[in-house]
């Protein structure tokens, strides 16, 4: 499983051995040896790099490869990386769902007020129309 770990592992060894900006060609045996992973489990991270613009002009071969690592993904590192993102996406989650618990008893009683005036304006219409 690709995990935000891994994919920070693997930014940072990228990061930390190459020059940014600047074509480098990597040994994949280094590569997979550092990150105890599988060609194509590295190379499918290495591809989403490419994706969201972390790496350019990425040649992937099973013996090496070549790309581009760019500031982006020194900036991104230095942020906190994939674990920090992932972190912070579950805070804002329980935050939310604390939010929600927190307002849910005002909900219950405004959708009990809005019943009650429907079933009054139910009520009255029906009463128009029998007349």
């Amino acid at each position: 499983m690709i995990t935000p770990a891994l994919k920070d592992e693997i930014l940072k060894w990228l990061c930390f051995n190459t020059e940014p900006e600047v074509r480098g060609v990597i040994d994949m045996s280094d590569l997979l040896a550092v990150t105890n992973t599988d060609f194509d489990t590295l190379n499918a991270v290495l591809t989403y790099f490419d994706r969201i613009r972390f790496l350019e002009d990425l040649n992937s071969r099973r013996v090496a490869i070549s790309l581009i690592v760019r500031i982006e993904a020194h900036d991104f590192l230095l942020r906190g990386g994939f674990v920090a993102q992932e972190e912070l996406l579950e805070n804002n989650i329980k935050k939310l769902l604390l939010e929600i618990e927190s307002v849910k008893p005002q909900l219950l009683d405004k959708g009990e007020k809005i019943a009650t005036i429907g079933t009054a304006i139910l009520s009255a219409i029906s009463l128009m129309w029998k007349q």
